[in-house]
């Protein structure tokens, strides 16, 4: 294996790494889900790499958008 694909493959670890947290924090921030269980969700971010984190996004869009349902605080 060459430097080429080590740097792509450590690369594309970062940025599912960055992406699981991101989702790990929105998931933990929301009253409900798809599905209604946030385990299974938590699991499929972290264990599916990449794919399970883009389910996530694909699932719940309004992650971008500041009028969610994310309790006050």
């Amino acid at each position: 294996m060459g430097l080429e694909w080590i740097l792509r493959l450590v690369l594309l670890g970062i940025l599912h790494w960055v992406l699981a947290v991101m989702l790990l924090h929105d998931l933990a921030s929301r009253r409900r889900v798809l599905g209604g269980r946030k385990a299974p969700w938590a699991i499929a971010i972290v264990l599916a790499t990449f794919l399970g984190s883009l389910l996530y996004l694909l699932c719940h869009p309004q992650i971008f958008r500041e009028e969610d349902d994310k309790p006050e605080r």
